[in-house]
């Protein structure tokens, strides 16, 4: 078990911490990759703030967000998703802290055997922007008399 606690020695930054271990054996997954992310709202539409960590041999991360505590708590979603190959990716979604809160819980992230292909990644998270090709205007009919 791990905790989301506002850090001490960096004081603009919140940190999240737990395990990832493996569903069967419970024990921890080395090298496993953490994404930590933090969707909060704000007067310009949604902020989102991301952090990545690599487990330890134990399987334990530790990643931090930039916005700070105070940011975080208004948090409309957060959640922690780790992969590891040869393990079917996984993650949790974490309640924002609440309001003078120095902590919280964040439960194992439990990862199964197997192979799941990684989805494509989001264009628009890659700066790729889709536009519609425009359409042709259409071709005057001719009237045959």
């Amino acid at each position: 078990v791990g905790c989301g606690t506002p850090t001490s020695r960096k004081p603009n930054l919140y940190e999240v911490r737990g395990r990832v271990v493996d569903a069967e054996t419970k024990l921890g997954l080395a090298s496993a990759r953490v994404r930590v992310r933090a969707v909060m709202p704000s007067a310009v539409g949604q902020q989102v703030l991301t952090s990545y960590a690599v487990a330890d041999a134990e399987g334990r991360y530790r990643a931090e967000l930039a916005a700070g505590f105070g940011a975080v708590q208004h948090a409309a979603e957060v959640r922690v998703d780790a992969s590891v190959p040869g393990y079917v990716p996984g993650g949790v979604d974490l309640p924002p802290p609440q309001k003078n809160q120095g902590h919280y819980a964040v439960p194992d992230i439990l990862l199964s055997r197997g192979y799941a292909p990684q989805p494509p990644p989001d264009l628009k998270d890659l700066g790729i922007i889709l536009t519609e090709p425009p359409k042709p205007a259409p071709l005057p009919w001719k009237r045959e008399r």
